[in-house]
């Protein structure tokens, strides 16, 4: 287990994706009729009047893979935790993830263990079985800079609804638009739609971050399909968004990436702060023992 850190960082999610990324055809993305833009404008002002310091949202999120190949197995994850806003979006979190991955040797079942990341204005700080024991003695958090050192899923919000301008494009892509239940206690309508990864990369900072590259002019078009739920208030209660690549070349199989992010309790106070700094270590105090090159992500699928 120590051996694999060295492999997984944001930045290995990211080559889960990016490197293969292989258009699926058009996205057909046509121009929003004047309806859709004239809805647009609320939920966006509405996401905005959110951003007050000491206040935030809850998050469950649900975020599954599923290798349509030989194996045919999948990687599911729940996220749960706190969102915290500053004057212009999130500016701190305290989430845990637990996974899900069936069938799966018992070294990647251990890695894949639950994990606590706070993050404060761009800090995180982990909490993970993934490098326990390659922390120093008496230390329980990882801190790093710009990401989280920990076995993130890539399906992970693709759309950030919690971001005012991909908010604004996405929704300026609504097909259409009908009763979609109750959700947080409140009677939402669902918008739904297709939206382009090159759209999303143009918009959105967590695309950007997640990819880590440019996608090709093919991968550009590649299709995201996507629900977002919106109460009275116009706040964002729901986010549903799926997409599909080909990873033929790395493995013989294909990738389809699923999330379902509910969010709840807005404005709820929320004072996030830093583990104690006792508890604390940085990336250099890690005894991290030789490295390993291959991908966990992909061995789930390969085994």
């Amino acid at each position: 287990m120590r051996r694999m850190i060295a492999t997984l960082t944001g930045a290995t999610a990211a080559a889960l994706i990016a490197p293969v990324l292989v258009a699926a055809g058009p996205a057909n993305a046509q121009a929003a009729p004047a309806s859709a833009q004239a809805v647009q404008t609320d939920p966006v002002s509405a996401l905005k009047k959110q951003f007050k310091p000491g206040h935030g949202v809850k998050l469950a999120e649900n975020a599954k893979i599923i290798g349509e190949g030989k194996n045919n197995r999948s990687i599911f994850s729940r996220r749960n935790g706190v969102l915290e806003f500053g004057t212009s979006g999130v500016t701190a979190s305290d989430v845990t993830d637990k996974f899900s991955l069936a069938g799966a040797e018992e070294e990647l079942k251990s890695l894949f263990g639950p994990s606590r990341t706070i993050m404060v204005k761009d800090t995180f700080y982990t909490s993970s079985g993934f490098y326990a024991d390659a922390l120093p003695e008496g230390k329980k958090w990882l801190r790093t800079k710009g990401e989280a050192i920990a076995p993130g899923n890539p399906a992970q919000k693709i759309i950030d609804p919690l971001e005012p301008a991909t908010l604004k494009a996405t929704l300026a892509h609504t097909e259409s638009k009908r009763p979609g239940g109750t959700w947080d206690g409140v009677r939402t309508a669902v918008h739904s739609g297709k939206i382009t990864l090159g759209e999303l990369y143009k918009v959105s900072p967590t695309v950007r971050a997640l990819l880590g590259a440019k996608p090709s002019a093919a991968s550009a078009t590649l299709p995201v399909t996507w629900k977002i739920y919106l109460g009275p208030d116009k706040l964002v209660r729901r986010a549903v968004s799926s997409w599909t690549q080909s990873l033929r070349g790395l493995t013989s199989l294909e990738m389809t990436y699923v999330n379902d992010s509910r969010y709840s309790d807005w404005g709820v106070k929320s004072a996030i702060k830093a583990p104690p700094a006792a508890q604390v270590a940085d990336i250099d105090e890690l005894d991290l023992g030789d490295a390993q090159t291959e991908d966990p992500y992909i061995r789930v699928f390969k085994d």
